[in-house]
C-alpha cells in the first residue's frame, strides 16, 4: 500500500508538471506571434531609413522621353535643287549645249567660274618614282637627241619632263606621234591654267535621275555632242 500511494503521487506531479508546460508553450507562442503581427497604423509616417521602401505610397514612375517616329522620305521627297554642267571653255559649246537643255529646262543659263583653262598643249614623258630617277630619264631623252626639255619639279606633273610645247593640240599629237615612232612613249596632255570656265546651272524640280536621263538621251541623239553629266551645284 505505501508503495502505491507514492506511485499515485509522482504521477499526479508528472501530469501537473506536464499540463503547465504546454499552457506555457502555447502562451509563449501566442505572444510571439502578436509581436510579429504588430504593424504600425500610419506606416508613411514612420520614418525611413536606408535601404527601406516607403509602401504607403507608390514609387513615381520615371518619364522618359519619347522621340516620336520619323517618317520615312518617299522617293519623289528627294531633295531637289540647283544642278550645274560643266566645265566648259568654249562660248559656242555652251550656247549650243544652252539651247538644248532649255527645252526642257527653261531657266538653264550660262555662269562663269574661276577654273583650269588649256593655254596649249604639252608633249609629256611620263612621272618617275623619284626626282634622281627622272634626271636620270632625262639623261636618257637627251642621248637620243631630244634637247630642251624641262624637268617639273613640283606641281601635278612632279618628275615628269616636257619634250616640247604646243599652240595646238593638232600639233602636239603630230610632234607626240614622232617621238612614239622612235620609241620613246610621250603623250600630249594640254597646259592648264588658271582662268575663267563656264558652267549651265539648272534649276531643277524633279529627282536627279530625270535629269540625267535628258542629258543622256540628248547625248544618244547626237554622238558628237558629248555633253557632261550634271552635277550638285557647288
Amino acid at each position: 500500500m505505501k508503495y502505491l500511494f507514492y506511485l499515485l503521487v509522482v504521477i499526479n506531479l508528472v501530469f501537473l508538471v506536464w499540463k503547465f508546460g504546454l499552457q506555457g508553450r502555447d502562451s509563449l507562442f501566442q505572444e510571439l506571434d502578436e509581436q510579429r503581427l504588430e504593424i504600425p497604423k500610419d506606416l508613411s509616417s514612420q520614418p525611413l531609413t536606408p535601404g527601406e521602401v516607403d509602401l504607403g505610397s507608390p514609387m513615381p514612375a520615371t518619364q522618359l522621353p519619347v522621340e516620336p517616329p520619323k517618317a520615312e522620305a518617299r522617293p519623289e521627297e528627294v531633295a531637289k535643287g540647283c544642278f550645274e554642267l560643266g566645265p566648259l571653255v568654249d562660248r559656242e559649246q555652251a550656247q549650243s549645249y544652252l539651247n538644248l537643255l532649255r527645252l526642257n529646262v527653261k531657266d538653264a543659263r550660262v555662269v562663269v567660274k574661276a577654273g583650269d583653262v588649256p593655254d596649249g598643249w604639252w608633249v609629256i614623258y611620263p612621272k618617275a618614282a623619284s626626282l634622281e630617277a627622272a634626271r636620270v630619264n632625262r639623261q636618257l631623252l637627251f642621248s637620243h637627241g631630244i634637247r630642251g626639255t624641262w624637268l617639273f619639279d613640283s606641281g601635278p606633273l612632279q618628275n615628269a619632263i616636257s619634250v616640247g610645247l604646243y599652240k595646238t593640240r593638232e600639233e602636239a599629237l603630230k610632234a607626240e606621234q614622232l617621238l612614239v615612232e622612235q620609241g620613246i612613249a610621250v603623250k600630249a596632255t594640254p597646259r592648264l591654267v588658271q582662268g575663267e570656265v563656264l558652267w549651265i546651272r539648272l534649276p531643277w524640280t524633279g529627282l536627279p535621275l530625270e535629269l540625267d536621263d535628258i542629258v543622256q538621251t540628248l547625248n544618244s541623239q547626237d554622238p558628237a555632242l558629248k555633253m557632261p553629266a550634271p552635277v550638285p551645284c557647288g
